[in-house]
C-alpha cells in the first residue's frame, strides 16, 4: 500500500514538463514527442504484461486481467498535459497525485464517507487555488475553477466506473470541465 501511495505522489512531478522547451535544442526534437513515446511505452508494457498474466508488487488483485491503474493514470497524464492548459493540467495532476491517496487513507483507517470526502475536497481546492495562482490566473478563475475542480475531482475519485479506473478520472474529467470553463470565463 505504502508503495502504490508514493508512486501516486510522484505523478506531481508530470507538470515539470512544462519547463522542457517546445523543441529540445540540439537533438531538434519537438516536446510532444516525450509524451507520445512516455505513453507508447506504457501502454507496450501494459500490453505485454496482460498478455503473459504477468504481476508485481504494488498491482491490486483485479489488476491481473485488467488494465492497471498505472497505464490509467499514464493515459490521464499523456491527456492533461498535450490537450489541457498548462495551468489546468498542472492543478488535476497535483491534485490527483495527492489527494487520490489521501482519500484511500482516510477510508482505510475507517473515516465515515462525509468526513473523507469533505477532507478530500478541501485538500484538492487547495492544491488548485495554489497552483493557479502560481499561474497567475486572476482571483475569481482560480476560485470557480477550484472549486469546480475540487467536487468534480473528488466525486471522480469516489464514484466506481467499470473498466475505467479512478486515476484517469481524476485527471481527465476535472480537467476537461475545467478547460471548459475557463473558456467562458
Amino acid at each position: 500500500m505504502v508503495l502504490r501511495r508514493a508512486v501516486h505522489v510522484l505523478v506531481a512531478i508530470a507538470p515539470a514538463y512544462f519547463l522542457v522547451p517546445e523543441t529540445i535544442p540540439g537533438i531538434e526534437l519537438r516536446r510532444w514527442v516525450l509524451l507520445v513515446v512516455f505513453f507508447a511505452g506504457v501502454a507496450l508494457f501494459e500490453s505485454i504484461r496482460l498478455w503473459k498474466g504477468i504481476t508485481f508488487l504494488g498491482l491490486r488483485p483485479h489488476e491481473k486481467k485488467a488494465i492497471a491503474s498505472f497505464a490509467w493514470a499514464a493515459a490521464g497524464i499523456t491527456l492533461a498535459l498535450w490537450i489541457f492548459p498548462e495551468e489546468i493540467a498542472t492543478a488535476v495532476l497535483i491534485g490527483m497525485a495527492l489527494v487520490d491517496p489521501l482519500s484511500g487513507e482516510l477510508r482505510g483507517r475507517g473515516y465515515d464517507s462525509l468526513t473523507a470526502h469533505g477532507t478530500s475536497t478541501v485538500v484538492y481546492f487547495a492544491i488548485c487555488a495554489t497552483s493557479l495562482f502560481v499561474w497567475d490566473v486572476p482571483v475569481l478563475h482560480v476560485l470557480l475553477l477550484s472549486i469546480l475542480g475540487s467536487v468534480v475531482a473528488v466525486a471522480s475519485e469516489s464514484k466506481k466506473v467499470p473498466y475505467v479506473d479512478d486515476d484517469f478520472l481524476m485527471i481527465v474529467v476535472p480537467g476537461a470541465l475545467m478547460s471548459a470553463l475557463s473558456l467562458v470565463l
